[in-house]
């Protein structure tokens, strides 16, 4: 009996030191996010024509032109939790879609139980060692022309990669 209640301690103490030093590695600063986007962007083929100031918020937009596409993409950090959609932009321009991206999922409407379900699942699965992305309270407001494929084939999940922001920052000092 001694001896399973020293290996449960044991099991417990070592558990708890492993997600501590896994719980104590940088996540993604959220104040990085938007170099971390737009590096990925350009890693991806995409151009940065202009950031933009939304008149409803201070929220930063970023404008890409996507290679073979007529009209540029949008692309704005988002609190998770949605609570500034009612005093955001108005609905995207005839012909966009608009698109909320979180890791591997992509809503067209706000859906913060479903990011919520997702930051609950990263974290867990950060604390257990099983994943490089981290958690963000951000997510990703896509605005894409409906006649662009490229714009649809966009890989966004190193924007939450662990490793993604110090391989963007490397990236961001080379010359060009």
């Amino acid at each position: 009996m001694k001896f399973w209640a020293h290996a449960v301690f044991a099991a417990v103490l070592v558990g708890s030191l492993a997600s501590r030093e896994r719980s104590a590695e940088a996540p993604v600063a959220e104040s990085a996010l938007g170099s971390v986007v737009l590096s990925l962007a350009r890693s991806q083929g995409l151009n940065l024509r202009e950031y933009r100031t939304s008149a409803a918020n201070a929220e930063r937009i970023m404008v890409f032109d996507v290679p073979g596409c007529p009209r540029p993409m949008t692309v704005i950090l988002r609190s998770a939790t949605f609570e500034d959609e009612a005093t955001t932009e108005p609905p995207p321009g005839q012909g966009y879609q608009k698109q909320y991206v979180y890791f591997d999922r992509k809503w067209d409407s706000p859906r913060p139980w479903a990011v919520s379900i997702q930051r609950m699942k990263y974290s867990l699965l950060a604390l257990l060692g099983r994943t490089d992305y981290a958690s963000s309270s951000l997510v990703l407001q896509v605005e894409a022309p409906r006649e662009c494929p490229a714009a649809e084939s966009i890989d966004w999940r190193p924007v939450w990669s662990r490793a993604y922001p110090a391989v963007a920052e490397a990236n961001a000092r080379k010359p060009l």
